[in-house]
């Protein structure tokens, strides 16, 4: 069923975007229901597991292999969400790309702030990668920057690299200094400015918000895998995507920005209804498939 980006837009702003104004029990319980509205696409399944330790969930494209040639790290300001939110978004995301993609859960702010989240994420791709096989590290949001720190801290360890770098409105600035910050404030369907402060000191603890350890917009980014990011034009984070690029660019690494006129926050997940966003997806995986052949 296609919808119009007018109406989903709408639906965004009464439902997910309340959510992040919420206390986080209350936020957590509301977006995993919210999740249930929305069926996985035909041609997919979802199986449950664990990654390192922690649940997880696994979306198999029919006729494809189990092993994950994909992990994705969920966003949520680092204090929302988990898999099963995501399984609808990663499952079309995946048919798209031909290949399974692994969802691990990881500890969530404000019980438990950096470096919990970053060392889940990390262990967990460590957990499918060996370097004997292609594994692309992806996420959006919060996930995104979760996903480019993983990619840093293999660098730094001196282990092989993910195969690429799938970035869905990453976050990885959490000094909110970026100009789309304000300027789209109020045009983003999900995310509110007001909303985004208390996400930011409950994940970053002790360090400063501008730590490339927590903002990995301000890290190091020599040494990295090509990188693809899409964001929407009228998003909060749109203006650090575009800097990520150019940086990562600066760097000497590939990096590809895709921008969707009219588009708020994540709006990919409407992949199933929104004309848009299955374009996007599919464009993911054009720029996927190769990179795991």
């Amino acid at each position: 069923m296609k919808l119009s980006k007018d109406v989903l837009r709408a639906v965004d702003r009464m439902t997910l975007q309340r959510v992040f104004g919420m206390g986080y029990r209350a936020g957590r319980i509301a977006v995993t229901a919210i999740s249930y509205l929305d069926p996985v696409p035909r041609g997919v399944r979802i199986r449950k597991g664990s990654a390192a330790g922690r649940p997880s969930l696994l979306a198999v494209p029919d006729g494809a292999d189990p092993m994950p040639s994909v992990v994705w790290m969920h966003g949520g300001a680092f204090c929302f969400n988990s898999p099963r939110a995501y399984a609808t978004t990663v499952a079309h995301i995946a048919k798209a790309i031909g290949a399974s993609i692994l969802i691990p859960s990881y500890r969530r702010a404000p019980e438990h702030p950096y470096p919990a989240a970053h060392e889940d994420m990390l262990a967990a791709f460590r957990s499918v990668s060996d370097g004997s096989r292609p594994v692309i590290v992806a996420g959006d949001s919060a996930g995104g920057n979760l996903a480019l720190a993983t990619a840093i801290a293999l660098r730094e360890a001196g282990e092989p690299a993910p195969a690429g770098m799938l970035l869905m409105s990453p976050w990885v600035d959490l000094t909110l200094s970026g100009e789309s910050i304000h300027l789209n404030d109020g045009k983003d369907a999900i995310l509110r400015a007001k909303d985004l402060p208390q996400h930011t000191e409950a994940y970053a603890g002790h360090l400063d918000l501008a730590d490339p350890l927590v903002s990995p917009l301000n890290a190091d980014l020599a040494g990295l895998p090509p990188a693809l990011i899409q964001c929407g034009s009228d998003e909060l984070f749109l203006s650090e995507g575009r800097e990520l690029a150019t940086r990562l660019e600066a760097a000497g690494s590939l990096a590809e920005i895709q921008v969707y006129e009219d588009m708020w926050h994540d709006f990919q997940a409407h992949a199933g209804m929104l004309e848009e966003a299955a374009t996007a997806v599919e464009r993911m995986g054009d720029w996927a498939r190769p990179l795991v052949a």
